[in-house]
């Protein structure tokens, strides 16, 4: 089976101030657009040979950056696009924790496989992770070595389903998964700025500042 690469988008600056972005289109900062071209630079020579983004515009500005390196131009597939936080989008990180308790009768925890409760309004989590191992499995059949530039749930929804595990992205952290008799394992491609293993509240994933 061909490999194929992921890419969460650069920083912006709700990433810098840990507030969930949802569905929210928040643009890359300036510190994103490096993020994007040291991610391009890395990207160049693996044979990659179609892009694929979500349309929310600091996932699409990374894809083209990207994709401008590569002499390609992306493909916008909607169902990359970052999951809807519900009530809880916009909120810091902080804010969340604090409200938690106190909107605790329009928590959904049910549909949170994660174990991360979020409210009625917000997406459900299987249903983001199947939308988008559709939109993955449907682009690889086309025979082309894909990139895929999305978000830090999309990352997840992934990881959970090619190596059932969960994975959060740093901005902008450049991955191949690869196959080996029928098992996928992920392979970071800066060993400076590599996925890390899903710890509730104990890293930050803004990518390499």
């Amino acid at each position: 089976m061909q490999p194929f690469y992921v890419l969460r988008h650069g920083q912006t600056d709700w990433n810098l101030q840990l507030r969930l972005q949802g569905s929210t289109d928040i643009p890359l900062n300036a510190q994103g657009r490096n993020q994007a071209r040291t991610a391009a630079e890395i990207l160049t020579g693996q044979g990659i040979t179609k892009v694929i983004s979500s349309p929310l515009s600091r996932a699409l500005e990374t894809a083209h950056i990207v994709a401008g390196r590569l002499a390609l131009e992306p493909v916008i597939d909607a169902r990359l696009i970052e999951r809807n936080f519900g009530l809880f989008e916009g909120m810091t990180i902080d804010e969340v924790h604090q409200h938690r308790d106190e909107m605790r009768d329009h928590m959904n925890p049910a549909v949170d496989l994660d174990g991360k409760h979020y409210p009625h309004n917000a997406e459900p989590l299987g249903e983001v992770i199947e939308r988008v191992f559709t939109c993955v499995n449907e682009h690889r059949e086309t025979g082309d070595i894909c990139l895929y530039v999305f978000h830090g749930i999309p990352f997840r929804a992934v990881t959970r389903k090619f190596i059932n595990e969960m994975y959060s992205s740093p901005n902008a952290c450049p991955v191949r998964f690869e196959s080996e008799n029928d098992a996928w394992r992920m392979v970071a491609l800066d060993p400076d700025n590599a996925p890390i293993a899903q710890i509730f509240n104990a890293q930050s994933t803004m990518g390499r500042i």
